[in-house]
């Protein structure tokens, strides 16, 4: 990936599709489904094996470092498993004749674009009111949801009554920048993208990359299986990230709530970074 100077854009992640697609031409690449504004939602796998496993990033707008982590990881696998190197200490070339992962980095581009860029030019002029209306503000560096304004990690079916029911205590009434949970659950086409591909899938463990905090919230509701805590401990021994729980309306309608409530499998939230988001790209290392 070549060194970012600002944030990581739609139009960077296509010029990296590209370009892995390119250098590792045995990559599994294609699309999950499209966004509100038509963009494709990628993914990339690695590895051959039966043990599936999924990684998600961008599910938040403002969150786009999250892309642009995953795509590095995804190259310093391919590289790792083409070259017959290990990486991280692992013998990648093992790992995915035992495995197979499956990388969705920005699951919501249209939440990116205006996080990074503000409104299209393209939009027409009634799209451009609504957005400003329901932002309050011309400045979408903060935006969090995706082009209805919809929250999508409050749109899946975990609780999702009660994150509606919270909605209220936070002030939200109507769709917006953050926390608005969407008509019903998987209402918006990139939460029902992920969700059917995860049930086609039959993922055995899934991470939604958030940021920021340096923690990692595991488990919904006691539903996770006995090996998820070990799991999640294992993760602080290798990171300096700590396990932490949800509070309040985060604590339900998430994509991990989800994974875990409907699969009884691992499911984690890892909130990558320190600061305020968006965080700086300098923080990619």
């Amino acid at each position: 990936m070549k060194k970012l100077s600002g944030p990581y854009t739609y139009q960077n992640l296509k010029d990296d599709i590209s370009r892995l697609a390119a250098d590792f031409p045995w990559l599994e690449i294609g699309s999950i489904g499209k966004s509100v504004w038509g963009k494709e939602l990628w993914y990339i796998r690695i590895g051959e094996g039966k043990t599936k496993l999924m990684y998600c990033g961008a599910h938040h707008g403002m969150e786009w470092i999250t892309s642009a982590m995953l795509i590095r990881l995804a190259e310093d696998f391919a590289r790792a498993k083409q070259q017959s190197t290990a990486l991280g200490g692992f013998n990648v070339k093992a790992l995915c004749q035992r495995s197979s992962l499956y990388i969705v980095p920005m699951l919501n581009p249209d939440g990116v674009r205006l996080a990074v860029s503000g409104l299209p030019n393209r939009l027409d002029i009634k799209m451009k009111q609504y957005l400003l209306r329901i932002n309050k503000s011309s400045d979408f560096s903060r935006w969090q949801a995706n082009a209805n304004g919809v929250d999508l990690n409050h749109n899946y079916d975990a609780l999702w009554r009660k994150s509606k029911e919270l909605e209220a205590e936070y002030g939200i009434y109507s769709p917006g920048p953050t926390r608005f949970s969407g008509r019903f659950p998987e209402s918006e086409p990139e939460s029902r993208a992920l969700a059917e591909f995860t049930r086609k899938h039959n993922f055995a463990l899934t991470i939604s990359f958030h940021s920021q905090g340096k923690v990692i919230y595991h488990g919904f509701m006691g539903k996770e299986p006995p090996n998820s805590l070990k799991i999640a401990k294992a993760f602080t021994g290798i990171s300096p990230y700590q396990l932490d729980n949800t509070e309040g309306i985060a604590s339900f309608g998430g994509y991990k709530d989800w994974f875990v409530d409907k699969f009884n499998r691992p499911g984690y939230t890892v909130e990558v970074g320190t600061g305020q988001n968006p965080l700086p790209v300098s923080q990619l290392g």
